[in-house]
């Protein structure tokens, strides 16, 4: 049997040659070379060396001499490892990078805390569990003239350790920061590691709106469930696009949250009153005489960054309040799409957006469909319509990107006919570690699935 089936614990013995001991007969069941010669491979790391036949070895482990652990930069502070056969090839790990921002004190020798910290924790700790060594580390500290980096990792009394590690088998991309992906020297690092992984990094950057509504549009499938657009340019053309509908949204390209986002409502009397979604600010509201003087009083924060205007689309409400439907699609540990979470997000009352960050609230979808919808059938109808054109989505996304996803958030609404809509794409669906409302087994598991693709994808290589 030239192909591993199981995976086998590793231990440290003395030595100062390349070499690790193994069983007679489990060097015998994967069919080692006669002359023993092997390749260690850990991450991006690949060492020769002798696979030395010992009785005293157990048949489900093996034992690494010191010098090649040491060559392997496999420290001692790591948590326990497991290696698998691949012919003559044992693959250490699998190792999964986090990309991140992580801060680290060198007074305090510990990571220092902010809001991501404990997901990105539990994101080590899912790693844990199903075998692999996960790491964080950040663009800064890649070294591609060694192919190492300068990684985080937990050791088993809970401690964050900085070592020097071999750059991962797979890349997870958990940069949450904007403003960082937009600095030249990331995006050069950035560019050389997307080259560099290909498949093997998954959710690599952020979305822009545009490119999102221009992809979704190539698919005749999605096209008629996504709401009409257009790039902003001028007060003039926008003032155009606006006077087609009842109500408009204004959208930050970069945006998320939420933020930044106007609303513009015609009023009976042909005025518009425009809506501001602000960022640690009360929203701002104002009346204009037309459209025209609304994006003209806007005029200054539609310059200063790229906006999308798009179609106001008449939402269903729940006691009142508009809602759409938030769903986490994930990739499981054989590649496949799978639904890992559905829920209704219904703003907050007299709000327009349905962000839980300011204030919206979440709800089972039968809940909400029930009010909704006078029959059941209906509810259920509208739910495979969620369910098929999601699956048209990431279809979409990943043939036209051009890049791996391993997990997408989107924003479905339902409109006043039964209507499904594609709101939003987001390629960084934020995860709460804990919820004190919802089902913690559906919480875990938006953090175990991540880490089984990744697996899945570092053991194709």
């Amino acid at each position: 049997m030239g192909e591993a089936d199981a995976s086998l614990r590793l231990r440290t013995v003395p030595g100062d040659v390349l070499a690790f001991y193994i069983h007679p007969e489990t060097r015998t069941r994967y069919a080692l070379p006669q002359d023993g010669m092997c390749e260690c491979q850990f991450g991006y790391r690949t060492v020769p060396a002798l696979a030395i036949p010992n009785p005293g070895v157990g048949k489900d482990s093996l034992a690494l001499t010191k010098e090649l652990r040491d060559r392997l930069l496999i420290s001692e502070e790591l948590p326990p490892l497991k290696g698998v056969f691949h012919g003559n090839r044992l693959q250490i790990g699998p190792v999964v990078g986090i990309l991140c921002n992580p801060v680290w004190s060198a007074r305090q020798h510990t990571l220092v805390k902010n809001g991501q910290l404990p997901v990105l924790r539990k994101l080590l700790s899912a790693g844990a569990a199903a075998g692999a060594l996960c790491y964080l580390f950040r663009v800064d500290d890649v070294q591609f003239q060694t192919l190492t980096v300068k990684g985080y990792v937990q050791g088993e009394d809970g401690a964050w350790k900085e070592r020097v590690l071999p750059l991962p088998d797979v890349i997870y991309d958990q940069v949450i920061s904007r403003r960082r992906e937009r600095r030249q020297s990331h995006s050069k690092v950035r560019e050389r590691l997307s080259k560099m992984y290909g498949s093997r990094i998954f959710n690599d950057g952020f979305l822009d709106k545009w490119e999102v509504h221009e992809w979704l549009q190539r698919d005749p499938r999605v096209r008629q469930h996504v709401p009409r657009t257009i790039r902003y340019s001028t007060v003039k053309t926008a003032a155009a696009f606006c006077e087609r509908y009842p109500v408009t949204f204004l959208k930050p390209v970069h945006g998320s949250l939420g933020l930044g986002i106007v609303r513009l409502t015609r009023q009976s009397d042909g005025s518009i009153q425009y809506d501001l979604k602000r960022p640690r600010q009360a929203p701002l509201h104002g009346r204009a005489a037309n459209v025209r003087e609304a994006l003209r009083v806007l005029s200054g924060r539609l310059a200063s960054r790229p906006y999308v205007v798009q179609q106001g689309i008449p939402l269903c409400t729940y006691q009142e309040r508009p809602f759409d439907i938030r769903i986490l699609l994930q990739r499981d540990g054989a590649g496949e799409w799978q639904r890992t979470k559905m829920f209704a997000r219904v703003a907050k009352s007299g709000d327009f957006t349905s962000n839980l960050s300011s204030g919206g609230e979440a709800l089972p979808v039968h809940k909400v469909f029930t009010e909704v919808f006078s029959k059941a059938h209906h509810a259920r109808s509208c739910q495979r319509d969620i369910t098929r054109i999601s699956k048209w989505v990431v279809e979409a996304l990943e043939r036209e990107s051009g890049k791996v996803f391993g997990e997408v958030g989107l924003d479905i609404g339902v409109d006043s006919e039964g209507r499904v809509w594609v709101i939003e794409v987001n390629s960084k669906p934020w995860k709460k570690p804990f919820t004190e409302k919802g089902r913690q087994d559906l919480v875990d598991l938006s953090f175990s699935r991540p880490i089984a693709y990744a697996i899945w994808l570092a053991q194709k290589k």
